[in-house]
């Protein structure tokens, strides 16, 4: 009887383990809504950072925290593995700079450095988390 009971108790608690269900973190995509800071030369980034990654390479970005409101450029991006990259231009005839950095599929950009022109790096660094 006392081995009939044991072999019970394991087995209710195989069921009650086995029938619980871990909740996985989202995994995001590279396309959406992206807020962080930059900051220029070896500066922690502490300025206003905010993007919108489009389907097709599309890319609106901001000076700012809220891209409404914010100053704007466009561009285009790409991803190559986990390196994003892309390189805009303010409107009306503005500067053009370009972005790196490395993208989490847990909706972090991260590592990010930014330069003037077709250069990657050299002015600053950045970072952003996805909003949606």
């Amino acid at each position: 009887m006392k081995k009939l009971v044991t072999a019970f108790t394991v087995l209710s608690l195989l069921f009650v383990f086995a029938s619980c269900k871990k909740e996985k973190d989202p995994v995001y995509s590279i396309e959406g809504y992206w807020v962080g800071k930059y900051g220029s030369g070896s500066a922690t980034p502490a300025s206003g950072y905010s993007m919108l990654i489009e389907p097709g390479g599309v890319l609106t970005i901001a000076d700012g925290s809220k891209i409404s409101t914010s100053s704007k450029a466009v561009g285009t991006w790409t991803m190559t593995g986990n390196v994003f990259k892309a390189t805009y231009t303010y409107q009306n005839g503005g500067s053009t700079f370009s972005i790196q950095a490395n993208f989490s599929n847990t909706g972090k950009l991260t590592d990010g450095t930014w330069g003037s022109g077709s250069n990657v790096s050299g002015s600053g660094t950045w970072y952003m988390d996805r909003v949606n």
